[in-house]
């Protein structure tokens, strides 16, 4: 078995409280009791460092930290070094379900059609953290990290370059466009939405969005 990394993962910040070792992918950190559990992250050089270089042209090997179990969702990938709070340095603490040595990246995709853009904001009046949606988004943890899921308290939808008259944003309460459980949707037509709680009593419960 080659081993060019091995990876500890600790309960705290300043690599402190408890601690677990991996020298090989594990699809799911909860049969060690480590689910979302981790703060601060060191990835050390393993016996076989070197060699797998070598292998590889020089390229350093990587270790892929995942959000979800089976190495799905956001994922945080990192090289040979300390990493001391990763809350602070990545806002990914906590989050760690799975662990994937050497993950391939993924391949990014065209957007060939822009129908609307959503910017969403944590905070009402467009305030707080934000980001931008172009895409169906069937899981927001998922897509933009957990501090996202069930925070979004302001919207602004925008035309996109392919609009077509009457389009509207889809926001959903649950991931999946609610199909896997009964929840509110509201339907935003290109606007200002300053605060989503006192307009569509839609505060902190987006999960999903649809925006084709």
């Amino acid at each position: 078995m080659e081993i060019p990394l091995v990876v500890a993962l600790w309960e705290y910040s300043d690599f402190r409280g408890r601690r677990r070792l991996f020298i090989e992918d594990t699809e799911d950190l909860s049969s060690q009791y480590f689910d979302g559990k981790t703060s601060a992250v060191g990835v050390h050089q393993g016996p076989d460092y070197e060699e797998w270089k070598n292998a590889h042209n020089g390229k350093e090997p990587t270790v892929g930290l995942y959000e979800h179990k089976g190495y799905h969702g956001a994922v945080l990938t990192l090289t040979v070094g300390e990493y001391h709070d990763i809350h602070r340095l990545y806002n990914f603490g906590d989050a760690i379900s799975s662990v994937k040595f050497n993950p391939t990246p993924r391949k990014p995709h065209p957007f060939d059609s822009l129908p609307l853009i959503v910017e969403i904001y944590a905070k009402p009046d467009f305030q707080g953290r934000w980001a931008v949606i172009v895409e169906d988004v069937l899981n927001i943890s998922a897509y933009l990290g957990s501090n996202f899921d069930n925070a979004v308290n302001s919207v602004r939808v925008r035309k996109g370059t392919n609009f077509t008259e009457g389009k509207k944003a889809v926001l959903f309460e649950h991931n999946d466009f609610n199909s896997r459980k009964e929840g509110k949707k509201i339907e935003l037509p290109c606007g200002d939405y300053p605060d989503l709680g006192k307009s569509h009593g839609f505060a902190d419960m987006l999960s999903s969005v649809k925006v084709s």
